[in-house]
């Protein structure tokens, strides 16, 4: 019977995410015909109706220290990455528009990737070391056009919610940008929607965000590799503090 009300849940869940995904994006078509910065606008639509998506899925947050978030200025969040569900919350909690790297297969698709370029996301091919680097000055752009950006630097999500190694690529991105860095940490999100399953889980609902203080290093405009190690053992074990604490 658990496993019965779990599958009407989940397809109930994703129903209703796609059907308000669907009216969020023809709202932002039609609200910025004419407009030039479609992207804050896409980006500030998707926040509400992801709001909207989590009431009516029965998702509660509980966010700890928005405080930490400078209000002027773009940053960097640095976070844990347990769920698929993740990048939705961080729409949904951020009070800031932002760009998030993907892979690149998904702005390859006919509807999302459209939407996905419109709303200045950024797509990432691994295995491409020369595109890999043009990401790399694309995200450093975003943030010095005045837009935040949000990292899951484990690189892939975490099956059993342990907090995985950092890849490097952050690092150099936080030391060529000079930007402040708001380690953050999504406590619950692979309760609800694991790594492994599309099932929803009813009875894991409640999710915890929390923001530490800003960390801040000095901009650099070569590479430093001792400089770059020190930076992620820094920002991972304050994104650590968060989740354990």
């Amino acid at each position: 019977m658990k496993r019965i009300i779990q599958v009407i849940y989940s397809i109930y869940a994703w129903f209703v995410c796609c059907l308000v995904w669907c009216v969020g994006y023809f709202v932002s078509v039609i609200s910025t015909i004419g407009t030039k910065d479609k992207e804050g606008k896409y980006n500030s639509i998707e926040r509400f109706f992801t709001r909207i998506t989590f009431k009516l899925i029965g998702i509660n947050i509980d966010i700890k220290g928005l405080e930490n978030i400078p209000d002027k200025e773009p940053v960097i969040f640095v976070s844990n990455h347990q769920s698929l569900l993740d990048i939705k919350l961080s729409i949904a909690v951020i009070p800031k528009n932002f760009s998030f790297i993907s892979k690149e297969i998904i702005f390859k698709m006919p509807i999302l990737g459209k939407y996905m370029r419109t709303s200045g996301h950024i797509s990432l091919r691994r295995s491409d070391e020369r595109r890999a680097y043009a990401t790399l000055n694309e995200v450093i752009k975003k943030l010095d056009d005045g837009k935040s950006v949000v990292f899951f630097p484990e690189g892939t999500r975490s099956i059993s919610g342990e907090l995985g190694c950092f890849k490097r690529g952050i690092s150099m991105i936080i030391l060529r940008s000079g930007r402040k860095v708001i380690p953050t940490a999504i406590i619950g999100s692979g309760g609800f929607l694991p790594k492994s399953s599309f099932l929803g889980n009813p009875e894991s609902r409640d999710i915890r965000f929390k923001f530490g203080k800003p960390l801040e290093f000095p901009k650099v405009e070569k590479e430093d590799r001792v400089r770059s190690k020190d930076v992620l053992e820094k920002v991972r074990s304050e994104v650590s503090k968060l989740l354990y604490n």
